[in-house]
């Protein structure tokens, strides 16, 4: 049947219709991989015209000029919608079509950069902490750890003069000191912590920066280091990287649960920081210290004076009034533990502990690992079941355990099993 003069069927238009939808669709697909979009009717590609639909307008004001930032964003806006229109998805990520304040090119120097944000951490082992204090590096193990952040493509090396423009330039965010200081920085850790060569700076593993330390096992799981904390003056840096130690032991006990009392004595020999110098760094990094109390058998004199003996001026007679350990005003030998700390940062993951533990056993001597070093006796438990497993091993020491109480929120209660040569008056 032949329609009238001027009337098109209702296929003819649906037909047309599907045709639009998929040459808007090709065009789409092309222009999203950067592809020609226009053929003429020869199937030939015409030159790319001079005004493009990404590209501002030619008739922008002189002040602005072709190149503005905020200009070309607002085209690109508007061309993601013109094709949101006709059905297409853009498939490049955000930063491919918009033009933030902080867009960098990942292949820029580390001077270019943006600034980490301050909640930006680092992975610290405080067994490597602790070799720094022992062979008085740490502003040089400082660099280091700077280093290992900044290489933020995982290279391995860093150019020398964008390292001197970070660290020494006046205006980065990560000054630490002055070019001649990091002369001598650089100097003092070589083939310790990096090597350089061909105006490059190329920094060592974990492993060999371990095995430089003479540390021959990474015990303490790592530690959530601040990357901010590298760049305050070296002493509250110092504090820091001695508060791991502390973050690392308190991260390892169980939910609820204290963390064993440690001696100053030895934190001096795990840490190598005297006494006074650690309270000094525990103010400086907020380390909390919890204190410990034991309680012994019923009081007498010649408990008392046994308990003198073993404990000296920490010994103290416990009058309890309220009946807690038994009857009510009954006195009690009790004596003062060494504290309980807990540091001011989370624990990390182990990762590749174990694979750098294994890289350290391969770096030693055969023999050497292990030479000289005794393991030490666990005198302290989390409740009194594992303690009397451990008792009934046989101890040399006095063994502790806590029940999970404590007197006032600062200090701790625990319970004490004597070891057999000091059982004479001990519950």
């Amino acid at each position: 049947m032949a329609l009238p003069a001027g009337e098109v069927s209702a296929n003819l238009l649906a037909a047309q219709e599907r045709l639009a939808q998929l040459q808007a669709k090709s065009r789409a697909e092309r222009l999203a991989q950067g592809a020609p979009v226009d053929r003429t009717a020869h199937g030939r590609t015409p030159p790319i015209p001079a005004t493009s639909p990404l590209q501002p307008p030619p008739d922008l004001p002189a002040h602005l000029g072709w190149d503005s930032a905020a200009v070309t964003a607002v085209a690109r806006k508007n061309e993601i919608k013109r094709l949101a229109v006709v059905g297409w998805q853009p498939t490049a990520t955000p930063r491919d079509w918009e033009i933030t304040e902080n867009a960098q090119s990942p292949n820029l120097p580390i001077s270019q950069s943006p600034n980490p944000s301050p909640s930006t951490t680092i992975k610290l082992y405080p067994d490597i902490a602790a070799g720094l204090f022992q062979r008085e590096l740490t502003a040089a193990g400082r660099i280091w750890l700077l280093l290992r952040h900044l290489d933020s493509n995982g290279r391995g090396w860093l150019d020398m003069a964008a390292v001197r423009a970070q660290l020494t330039g006046k205006e980065s965010p990560w000054r630490v000191c002055g070019w001649r200081q990091l002369r001598n920085l650089l100097a003092e850790g070589d083939g310790i912590f990096w090597v350089r060569g061909d105006g490059r700076i190329w920094f060592r593993s974990t492993a060999h920066v371990a095995a430089s330390l003479q540390i021959p096992r990474l015990a303490l799981p790592p530690v959530a280091l601040p990357v901010s904390v590298l760049t305050l003056p070296i002493g509250q840096m110092r504090a820091h990287l001695y508060a791991a130690f502390h973050s690392s032991r308190a991260g390892k006990t169980p939910a609820g649960q204290p963390a064993s009392p440690i001696a100053r004595d030895t934190i001096s020999s795990l840490t190598h920081v005297i006494p006074r110098t650690q309270r000094r760094y525990e103010k400086a990094a907020r380390v909390r210290a919890d204190r410990n109390f034991a309680i012994g058998g019923k009081v007498s004199e010649t408990v008392l004076e046994e308990a003198a003996w073993q404990h000296g001026q920490a010994t103290f007679r416990l009058n309890d009034k309220k009946g807690v350990q038994g009857k009510t005003n009954q006195g009690y030998i009790a004596w003062q533990l060494p504290n309980s700390y807990t540091g001011p940062h989370r624990l990390q993951p182990k990762g590749q502990q174990k694979r750098i533990n294994q890289a350290l056993s391969d770096l030693f001597m055969q023999g050497m690992t292990g030479n000289g070093q005794s393991r030490m006796e666990k005198r302290f438990y989390g409740h009194g079941r594992a303690a009397a497993q451990a008792y009934n091993r046989g101890v040399t020491q006095d063994i502790y355990w806590n029940d999970g109480r404590s007197g006032n929120g600062r200090a701790r209660i625990w319970h004490c099993l004597a070891a057999t040569q000091n059982a004479p008056g001990r519950k």
